[in-house]
């Protein structure tokens, strides 16, 4: 008896495999052929038995795929090194599912890159993305280990209801969506019998080397169009390095084209001397940042991290109000946007009748070709930029809009015809912007002629779009707080509220009517005693931290739900941030501004602020390739996200740079050519004798 247990522990694993599992007839003789299994021992055996269990599609309805398999599990008995690969390429059980580490890479380069010549034709590597979808029940079980109580639930559900446990599997490239999900449905739901839960898998999840598409026919268009585009730059740019002065000014294409000349146009300082409104290029550009500071934030929560649930806990400290309170810094842009245009057009109609062609034209035509650009960039040319687990996952969000949607992009309509997924998610607010631009004129031309109408329309339009922002909030029973989740782009919030122009224009009216301030006090100074102006900052400040930070409490587990308080909060929280830049311009312009106007005001603001839109339009788009070509976990914390943020400001300074000087400057100069051809044709028309018209 003793020898007969020694006999069976000390057994070859093909004879362990016999009395384990079935084998098909038909390749049993193939296995062997050439093919000698590694010799283990009972326990070995008995694991080796469990692995092919788990990650061997045997019971597979395609042929092929079946005898894929039973080469993988000849070849990983055999342990022959594309066996060991496929296998190693596959998800363990991770640790930390307790505390949000939700998605398991495998090894998608190694998975990918395997080959082997089989007797069944070649097997190569296909790496497959599960997710398993728990339900409610499971979901609070998992929160209530983290204490997050039945109370809290409402608060915490839009971080985790749409959350998944994504598991990587690598499989014999002969096997489709069809094989892997069946075996794994059935795998899982065995292991977790007694928990409701379901697995699905997409065609776009499971991903081979041939998955690496080549360039289509359009995108060779604008790659050569890309070519000779740069080269043509080129070639003015030599140009103006040995053509005069004198002669290059008479030259309109060097003009347009050089580089050179856009260089050392943003890089100038301004001969004309301080400006009142120098401290806006300090804020245009901070708020730039701040904007890409945030986003790289959403980044971290967007994709996986290991500490996912972590993200609850960082929501609760005043700290996380930087962020979630953030998005008030869009506002600082529409308030300074609508200042800008409403000074423009009242010294423009102070001089001459507003030519209202021009106005649209410039406008339209100053915005949309440097986007329309960015815009062909997503729709052809993203998906070679990266591959990964997630990279197809995040091309559905951010690419397909843009194919399918582009136009409604460049016409800038895109929140009512398409709000979620946006073509180029930032571009929402350029899309605001426009409209409010156009429409600009209903409040600008009653200012100008009459005072009293001009006043009462302008609170009128004011008061609209505070009402109707207060409205949607009551009605739909928004939080005060902005969901800043993985979810947010698709909440009702987001798309009906955040970007909805009738909602946010209030800030925008605010700089419409400041900017017929600025004009009118144009070379005046409004005198202030020290402690009035001491008293002005303060209740800026006051003002700005109330909104910035005022989001916090209606994350708090014991602050229960007020449909008043959520309302207001949503409908006056950007009027008083506004408030508060207003007067910080307001301040620098009178001389009241002190070191802050002195640090906006700096000549290296100037020349951020050149690049700012440039920046503005390929930041998020860096920030979702980077993220979606992960093949590794990331960390959320307050350092990590900060530090990926200013790597992500160093490359976008360069980028927009860059941007800038190639397309968005030969634009403008085209544009300042053609508004001062114009106005020469203007003039001239203006003193030509009666008769000879």
């Amino acid at each position: 008896m003793k020898n007969f247990s020694k006999g069976v522990r000390e057994a070859n694993i093909e004879n362990i495999s016999l009395i384990t599992e079935p084998v098909l007839p038909e390749v049993t003789s193939k296995m062997d052929l050439g093919r000698k299994p590694v010799k283990l021992n009972l326990k070995q055996g008995l694991t080796m038995n469990q692995i092919l269990d788990v990650y061997a599609l045997k019971n597979s309805k395609n042929n092929l795929c079946r005898n894929h398999s039973y080469e993988f599990a000849a070849a990983l008995r055999a342990f022959e090194p594309w066996a060991l690969k496929m296998f190693d390429s596959s998800s363990k059980i991770q640790s930390g599912i307790l505390y949000g580490n939700l998605f398991e890479f495998g090894n998608y380069k190694q998975c990918i890159s395997i080959y082997s010549n089989s007797q069944f034709g070649p097997i190569r590597g296909k790496h497959c993305s599960l997710k398993v979808y728990p339900d409610t029940f499971l979901l609070k079980k998992i929160l209530s280990y983290k204490n997050i109580s039945e109370r809290r639930w409402d608060k915490v559900k839009i971080f985790v209801e749409n959350a998944t446990l994504d598991w990587s599997v690598c499989v014999p490239d002969s096997c489709g969506v069809n094989d892997v999900l069946p075996h794994f449905q059935k795998l899982i739901k065995g292991l977790t019998e007694g928990l409701n839960i379901s697995v699905g898998l997409n065609e776009m999840n499971c991903l081979t080397q041939a998955d690496i598409k080549d360039f289509t026919n359009t995108e060779l268009l604008v790659i050569g169009g890309l070519i000779v585009y740069i080269l043509m730059v080129a070639i003015f740019t030599l140009m103006d390095f040995y053509t005069p002065k004198e002669k290059a000014e008479q030259r309109p294409l060097l003009r347009i084209f050089s580089v050179k000349r856009h260089a050392r146009n943003i890089l100038a300082k301004n001969t004309k001397g301080p400006s009142d409104l120098d401290c806006v290029h300090g804020i245009r550009f901070m708020s730039t940042c701040y904007v890409i500071i945030g986003h790289r934030y959403l980044m971290m929560m967007f994709f996986p991290v290991i500490n996912s649930l972590h993200i609850m806990d960082w929501i609760l400290y005043y700290r996380s109000t930087a962020i979630t309170g953030g998005t008030l810094c869009v506002d600082t842009f529409f308030m300074v946007s609508g200042m800008l245009v409403s000074v423009g057009f009242f010294e423009e109609s102070s001089k001459n009748r507003v030519n209202w062609f021009m106005f649209y034209f410039y406008r339209y035509m100053r915005i949309t070709p440097p986007l329309a650009i960015v815009v062909l960039w997503y729709c052809t040319l993203m998906h070679h930029f990266g591959s990964g687990p997630l990279w197809n996952d995040m091309l559905e969000v951010i690419q397909k809009p843009c194919q399918e949607y582009w136009w409604a992009t460049i016409m800038h309509i895109q929140n009512y015809v398409h709000p979620y997924p946006l073509c180029l998610t930032q571009a929402w607010y350029l899309t605001c912007d426009m409209q409010y631009y156009f429409l600009s004129p209903l409040i600008l031309v009653p200012l100008l002629n009459n005072d009293v109408l001009g006043y009462v329309n302008f609170i009128g339009f004011y008061l609209v779009s505070v009402s109707i922002s207060f409205y949607l909030a009551w009605i739909n029973k928004y939080n005060g707080g902005v969901p800043v989740t993985n979810q947010l782009f698709s909440t009702k919030y987001f798309q009906h509220h955040y970007i909805t122009p009738h909602v946010r224009a209030s800030t925008y009216i605010i700089g419409l009517g400041f900017g017929l301030v600025v004009f009118k006090q144009k070379g005046t100074h409004i005198k202030l005693a020290t402690s009035v102006a001491v008293a002005g900052w303060m209740v800026c400040i006051a003002t700005m931290l109330a909104s910035l930070v005022g989001c916090h409490v209606f994350f708090l587990e014991e602050h229960d739900y007020n449909r008043i308080e959520s309302s207001i909060y949503l409908a006056i929280s950007r009027t008083t941030w506004t408030l508060g830049i207003v007067w910080m311009v307001w301040a620098c312009i009178n001389g009241y501004g002190g070191p802050i106007n002195y640090v906006l005001s700096l000549h290296v603001f100037r020349v951020f602020g050149k690049i700012s839109y440039g920046m503005y339009l390929l930041h998020m788009g860096m920030q979702y390739m980077m993220s979606g070509a992960a093949k590794m976990h990331g960390y959320f914390s307050d350092f990590s996200s900060l530090y990926a943020a200013f790597s992500d400001l160093f490359i976008m300074v360069i980028a927009g740079f860059i941007f800038t000087i190639l397309f968005e400057a030969p634009l403008i100069q085209s544009l300042s050519l053609l508004t001062k051809k114009r106005k020469t044709v203007k003039a001239t028309v203006k003193v030509q004798p009666l008769e000879k018209f």
